[in-house]
């Protein structure tokens, strides 16, 4: 009878080894306690550890048979694992690097005068938008309207009044 909850499989399918599920089951304790004492991130932990099982699973055969030789066995997999993932990091970090600075350097906008930034901020939030979807981004003002929610006449006249303002201000 089943009252629609999940769950864990009782009987081994074609393949399954319920020793060395027992065996794996066993171990993932320690190799979790591993993993989260040499990374920083749980999550990375976690895909470390799960890493891990896959490969102590594809290499079941190779598996020894004394629990202590097998404990060993599977923390000389952990290390390995835990070297890819470190390097898989660093290649992460490098790349964000390379791309932080790239981007930095194609599309950084040229700074602000700070007394036009002074001006913008005295407008309302809607209305500085506005002109700065128009003067900065390209868009029309009937475009720049819609796309903060206003009607094509009210954004003009909202952005013929911020343009005013701004042109006092400077």
């Amino acid at each position: 009878m089943s009252d629609g909850t999940a769950t864990a499989r009782t009987a081994p399918r074609d393949g399954d080894d319920p020793s060395l599920d027992a065996v794996l089951r066993a171990l993932m304790p320690d190799l979790l306690a591993y993993f989260v004492r040499r990374l920083d991130d749980n999550e990375d932990s976690a895909d470390a550890l799960s890493e891990t099982l896959l490969v102590l699973w594809r290499r079941r055969s190779a598996l020894p048979e004394g629990e202590e030789d097998r404990r060993r066995y599977a923390f000389g997999v952990a290390r390995k694992v835990l070297a890819a993932a470190r390097r898989g990091r660093l290649r992460r970090r490098e790349l964000s690097d390379r791309l932080h600075l790239e981007l930095v350097e194609r599309v950084a906008p040229p700074p602000v005068d700070p007394d036009l930034r002074s001006a913008l901020a005295a407008l309302p939030d809607r209305d500085r938008e506005l002109v700065l979807l128009v003067a900065w981004e390209g868009f029309g003002v009937a475009e720049a309207g819609a796309l903060i929610g206003l009607r094509p006449d009210a954004a003009r006249a909202r952005y013929s009044r911020a343009r005013a303002r701004l042109r006092a201000a400077l």
